[in-house]
Protein backbone atom coordinates (compact mmCIF):
# COMPACT_ATOMS: atom_id res chain seq x y z
CA UNK A 1 0.00 0.00 0.00
CA UNK A 2 1.46 3.32 -1.09
CA UNK A 3 1.35 6.47 1.04
CA UNK A 4 -1.53 8.11 -0.83
CA UNK A 5 -3.53 4.89 -0.66
CA UNK A 6 -2.96 4.79 3.08
CA UNK A 7 -4.23 8.36 3.47
CA UNK A 8 -7.35 7.39 1.50
CA UNK A 9 -7.82 4.40 3.82
CA UNK A 10 -7.69 6.64 6.90
CA UNK A 11 -10.28 8.90 5.30
CA UNK A 12 -12.49 5.94 4.38
CA UNK A 13 -12.30 4.64 7.96
CA UNK A 14 -13.14 8.15 9.20
CA UNK A 15 -10.07 8.34 11.40
CA UNK A 16 -9.90 11.64 13.26
CA UNK A 17 -6.83 11.25 15.45
CA UNK A 18 -4.06 8.65 15.32
CA UNK A 19 -0.71 8.29 17.06
CA UNK A 20 2.26 6.52 15.48
CA UNK A 21 4.44 4.29 17.68
CA UNK A 22 7.86 3.41 16.23
CA UNK A 23 10.02 0.68 17.77
CA UNK A 24 13.14 1.90 16.00
CA UNK A 25 15.48 -0.89 17.06
CA UNK A 26 12.98 -3.41 15.70
CA UNK A 27 12.65 -1.40 12.50
CA UNK A 28 16.40 -1.33 11.86
CA UNK A 29 16.25 -5.13 11.51
CA UNK A 30 13.78 -4.66 8.64
CA UNK A 31 16.67 -3.33 6.58
CA UNK A 32 18.18 -6.83 6.41
CA UNK A 33 15.06 -8.04 4.57
CA UNK A 34 14.59 -4.89 2.51
CA UNK A 35 18.27 -4.83 1.43
CA UNK A 36 18.24 -1.06 1.76
CA UNK A 37 18.41 1.53 4.53
CA UNK A 38 15.65 4.00 5.29
CA UNK A 39 15.84 7.47 6.82
CA UNK A 40 14.04 7.76 10.15
CA UNK A 41 13.82 11.52 9.62
CA UNK A 42 11.92 11.03 6.36
CA UNK A 43 9.61 8.51 8.02
CA UNK A 44 8.73 11.09 10.68
CA UNK A 45 8.18 13.77 8.03
CA UNK A 46 5.99 11.44 5.97
CA UNK A 47 3.86 10.58 8.98
CA UNK A 48 3.45 14.18 10.13
CA UNK A 49 2.27 15.15 6.64
CA UNK A 50 -0.94 13.18 7.34
CA UNK A 51 -3.55 15.40 9.00
CA UNK A 52 -4.89 12.59 11.20
CA UNK A 53 -1.45 11.89 12.71
CA UNK A 54 -1.33 13.96 15.89
CA UNK A 55 1.91 12.57 17.29
CA UNK A 56 4.86 10.40 16.30
CA UNK A 57 6.53 8.58 19.19
CA UNK A 58 9.95 7.00 18.62
CA UNK A 59 11.37 4.46 21.08
CA UNK A 60 15.15 4.00 20.97
CA UNK A 61 17.91 3.38 23.50
CA UNK A 62 20.78 5.63 24.55
CA UNK A 63 24.17 4.03 23.96
CA UNK A 64 26.33 5.42 26.77
CA UNK A 65 29.43 3.83 25.24
CA UNK A 66 29.05 6.19 22.29
CA UNK A 67 27.36 8.99 24.18
CA UNK A 68 28.08 11.91 21.85
CA UNK A 69 27.01 10.04 18.72
CA UNK A 70 23.91 8.65 20.41
CA UNK A 71 22.85 12.02 21.82
CA UNK A 72 23.32 13.65 18.43
CA UNK A 73 21.06 11.06 16.81
CA UNK A 74 18.43 11.55 19.52
CA UNK A 75 18.51 15.30 19.04
CA UNK A 76 17.94 14.97 15.28
CA UNK A 77 14.91 12.77 15.94
CA UNK A 78 13.43 15.44 18.22
CA UNK A 79 14.20 18.18 15.71
CA UNK A 80 12.32 16.17 13.09
CA UNK A 81 9.15 16.66 15.13
CA UNK A 82 8.87 13.33 16.95
CA UNK A 83 8.59 12.58 20.65
CA UNK A 84 11.57 10.45 21.69
CA UNK A 85 11.27 7.89 24.48
CA UNK A 86 14.63 6.53 25.57
CA UNK A 87 16.59 4.77 28.30
CA UNK A 88 20.19 3.51 28.59
CA UNK A 89 21.15 0.41 26.63
CA UNK A 90 22.16 -2.53 28.83
CA UNK A 91 25.00 -4.82 27.77
CA UNK A 92 24.48 -8.50 28.56
CA UNK A 93 27.59 -10.68 28.73
CA UNK A 94 27.16 -13.90 26.78
CA UNK A 95 28.72 -17.25 27.65
CA UNK A 96 30.98 -18.52 24.88
CA UNK A 97 29.56 -21.97 24.15
CA UNK A 98 27.85 -23.86 21.33
CA UNK A 99 24.45 -22.29 21.95
CA UNK A 100 25.90 -18.87 21.17
CA UNK A 101 26.40 -19.86 17.53
CA UNK A 102 24.03 -22.77 16.86
CA UNK A 103 20.43 -23.26 18.00
CA UNK A 104 19.69 -26.34 20.11
CA UNK A 105 17.45 -27.84 17.42
CA UNK A 106 20.32 -27.69 14.92
CA UNK A 107 22.85 -28.99 17.46
CA UNK A 108 20.80 -32.15 17.92
CA UNK A 109 21.02 -32.81 14.18
CA UNK A 110 24.81 -32.51 13.90
CA UNK A 111 26.98 -35.61 13.61
CA UNK A 112 29.98 -36.37 15.84
CA UNK A 113 32.47 -34.90 13.39
CA UNK A 114 30.61 -31.60 13.30
CA UNK A 115 30.44 -31.50 17.10
CA UNK A 116 34.19 -32.11 17.33
CA UNK A 117 34.97 -29.24 14.97
CA UNK A 118 32.56 -26.96 16.84
CA UNK A 119 34.13 -27.93 20.19
CA UNK A 120 37.55 -27.12 18.78
CA UNK A 121 36.34 -23.70 17.66
CA UNK A 122 34.72 -22.96 21.05
CA UNK A 123 37.87 -24.03 22.92
CA UNK A 124 39.93 -21.69 20.77
CA UNK A 125 37.65 -18.75 21.54
CA UNK A 126 37.70 -19.53 25.26
CA UNK A 127 41.50 -19.67 25.24
CA UNK A 128 41.52 -16.19 23.71
CA UNK A 129 39.41 -15.03 26.69
CA UNK A 130 37.01 -13.48 24.23
CA UNK A 131 34.26 -11.39 25.82
CA UNK A 132 30.98 -11.19 23.91
CA UNK A 133 28.27 -8.73 24.92
CA UNK A 134 24.82 -8.21 23.48
CA UNK A 135 22.94 -4.88 23.66
CA UNK A 136 19.48 -5.02 25.21
CA UNK A 137 16.96 -2.20 25.35
CA UNK A 138 13.39 -3.35 24.81
CA UNK A 139 10.48 -0.91 24.92
CA UNK A 140 7.52 -3.32 24.86
CA UNK A 141 6.25 -2.23 28.27
CA UNK A 142 6.68 1.49 27.59
CA UNK A 143 4.92 1.25 24.23
CA UNK A 144 2.06 -0.81 25.66
CA UNK A 145 1.47 1.60 28.55
CA UNK A 146 1.62 4.65 26.28
CA UNK A 147 -0.90 3.15 23.85
CA UNK A 148 -3.32 2.26 26.64
CA UNK A 149 -2.92 5.68 28.29
CA UNK A 150 -3.87 7.39 25.01
CA UNK A 151 -6.91 5.21 24.33
CA UNK A 152 -9.41 8.06 24.87
CA UNK A 153 -7.46 10.47 22.66
CA UNK A 154 -7.32 8.46 19.43
CA UNK A 155 -9.48 6.70 16.89
CA UNK A 156 -6.59 4.55 15.67
CA UNK A 157 -3.02 3.38 16.26
CA UNK A 158 -0.13 3.16 13.79
CA UNK A 159 2.35 0.55 14.98
CA UNK A 160 5.80 0.22 13.43
CA UNK A 161 6.90 -3.06 15.00
CA UNK A 162 6.48 -6.77 14.49
CA UNK A 163 6.98 -7.78 18.12
CA UNK A 164 4.55 -10.43 19.38
CA UNK A 165 4.75 -9.03 22.93
CA UNK A 166 2.50 -6.16 21.80
CA UNK A 167 -0.35 -8.50 20.91
CA UNK A 168 -2.18 -8.21 24.25
CA UNK A 169 -2.33 -4.39 24.46
CA UNK A 170 -3.36 -4.23 20.79
CA UNK A 171 -6.13 -6.75 21.43
CA UNK A 172 -7.43 -4.57 24.27
CA UNK A 173 -7.38 -1.49 22.05
CA UNK A 174 -9.27 -3.40 19.37
CA UNK A 175 -11.96 -4.33 21.92
CA UNK A 176 -12.34 -0.62 22.65
CA UNK A 177 -13.09 0.02 18.99
CA UNK A 178 -9.71 1.37 17.93
CA UNK A 179 -8.36 0.59 14.47
CA UNK A 180 -4.84 -0.86 14.51
CA UNK A 181 -2.59 -0.34 11.48
CA UNK A 182 0.55 -2.47 11.63
CA UNK A 183 3.50 -1.45 9.46
CA UNK A 184 6.14 -4.06 8.73
CA UNK A 185 8.06 -6.11 6.19
CA UNK A 186 7.82 -9.69 4.97
CA UNK A 187 8.81 -12.23 7.62
CA UNK A 188 9.30 -9.59 10.34
CA UNK A 189 5.77 -9.37 11.75
CA UNK A 190 4.71 -11.92 14.38
CA UNK A 191 1.62 -13.90 13.44
CA UNK A 192 0.00 -12.94 16.78
CA UNK A 193 -0.35 -9.35 15.55
CA UNK A 194 -2.42 -10.27 12.50
CA UNK A 195 -5.53 -10.99 14.59
CA UNK A 196 -5.34 -7.54 16.19
CA UNK A 197 -4.72 -5.30 13.21
CA UNK A 198 -7.38 -3.72 11.02
CA UNK A 199 -4.85 -3.35 8.22
CA UNK A 200 -1.30 -4.50 7.54
CA UNK A 201 0.77 -1.92 5.66
CA UNK A 202 3.81 -3.05 3.69
CA UNK A 203 6.48 -0.61 4.86
CA UNK A 204 8.58 -1.01 1.70
CA UNK A 205 5.71 0.16 -0.50
CA UNK A 206 4.51 2.89 1.87
CA UNK A 207 7.90 4.55 2.48
CA UNK A 208 8.66 7.42 0.08
CA UNK A 209 12.09 8.51 1.35
CA UNK A 210 15.61 7.75 0.08
CA UNK A 211 16.81 4.14 -0.03
CA UNK A 212 20.51 3.47 0.50
CA UNK A 213 21.80 0.09 -0.57
CA UNK A 214 22.29 -2.16 2.46
CA UNK A 215 25.95 -2.99 3.04
CA UNK A 216 26.37 -2.69 6.81
CA UNK A 217 26.16 -5.49 9.44
CA UNK A 218 22.80 -7.04 10.26
CA UNK A 219 20.47 -4.90 12.33
CA UNK A 220 22.82 -1.93 12.00
CA UNK A 221 21.54 1.38 13.23
CA UNK A 222 21.75 4.86 11.75
CA UNK A 223 24.58 6.89 10.33
CA UNK A 224 24.73 10.14 12.30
Amino acid sequence: MKHLEFINLLNTNKETSVIAYLDLSNMFHWQDTLKWQFSIYRIIKQLLSVKQVKEVRVYYGLNEREMEKSQRFHQRIRESGAVLISKPVKWIKKEVDKSLFVKSFTLNRLDQNAHSKLDEFINYLQEQKLSIEEPKCNFDVEMALDMLDAVDKVSGILLFSGDSDLHEPLARLKLKGKNIYVFGVRGQVARELWSSCAKYVNFGKWYEGPRKRKSRPQGSGPRV
